[in-house]
């Protein structure tokens, strides 16, 4: 063999080993991929909040927040509720604003009552918020209609957990605070804190404060639901949360919350039922 012959059937093998590693480096690559996507989608889901839900909360949210100093007029209702189909109860007592010790407070946002009524679309939950000011509070105090109601809603539904969302000072360092009654109102299921926590973690939320407010003193909406053996968690959630109307980051800020508690729901809370 000439030496030109074998210099060329040199170059043919070189070149024909150098397209197979290249094609055992795709199939690798292509292997190695395929292998990645597997825990990402485990990992990360779908997000589940649509745009037009936040515009419906902002609508919600304006319409309660107008409601200050307006007298209710005839054939309203000073109290809502929302008929769900699990057994869930979201409260938002201070939607509007609450009359104490002989007079009104600052509301806690239409967007507590916004939250709740999402939250009765996403998971089937039953809610129950202040529609107009009608003189009372009913996290400070029992003899008034909303407590009446909350305590119809709970013989009926028979619910695994009360949710009670309220609102805080954005100038407050947390995102959440969770109030239990220093534990008193969990009935023994602190995973439904644990779990909680974790579950607003997985969407950035991780600034939690507990017992800030405990709802331990007054006749809160916790104190009650939970002697009559509910378990119960008060909600203070910081005002950036509460305002989707200011604006596409406080937009964005709350439907981030409203996915969380939505997987928190359905996860945590209505799948632990399901295994009893």
């Amino acid at each position: 063999m000439s030496s030109q012959s074998l210099k060329f059937k040199l170059l043919l093998i070189i070149a024909s080993v150098s397209l197979t590693a290249c094609n055992n480096l795709q199939t690798q690559s292509h292997a190695a991929t395929q292998a990645n996507q597997i825990p990402l989608a485990e990992s990360y889901s779908a997000a589940i909040i649509e745009p037009k839900l936040v515009r419906s909360s902002i609508a919600i949210e304006k319409q309660l927040n107008d409601r200050q100093g307006v007298t209710m007029p005839p054939g309203e209702e000073s109290i809502k509720i929302v008929a769900g189909t699990q057994p869930i109860i979201i409260t938002a007592p201070h939607s509007v604003r609450p009359f104490r010790n002989g007079k009104y407070r600052f509301s806690d946002g239409g967007a507590t009552a916004a939250y709740a009524i999402a939250l009765a679309e996403l998971v089937g939950a039953h809610v129950i918020y202040a529609n107009y000011e009608n003189g009372t509070d009913p996290n400070y105090q029992d003899d008034n209609e909303f407590k009446r109601e909350l305590a119809s809603m709970i013989e009926q539904v028979n619910p695994e957990l009360v949710l009670d969302i309220h609102g805080s000072n954005p100038m407050r360092s947390y995102d959440l605070d969770i109030g239990t009654m220093n534990g008193d109102s969990l009935l023994g299921q602190a995973d439904l804190v644990t779990n909680l926590i974790d579950t607003l973690a997985k969407e950035g939320i991780f600034n939690i404060s507990y017992n800030r407010f405990s709802a331990s003193k007054q006749q809160t909406i916790a104190k009650f639901a939970s002697k009559k053996g509910v378990p119960t968690l008060q909600l203070e959630v910081n005002a950036t949360y509460l305002m989707p109307s200011e604006g596409h980051i406080e937009a964005q800020r709350y439907a981030i919350l409203l996915q969380g508690l939505t997987r928190y729901i359905n996860q945590s809370v209505l799948t632990k039922n399901n295994k009893k």
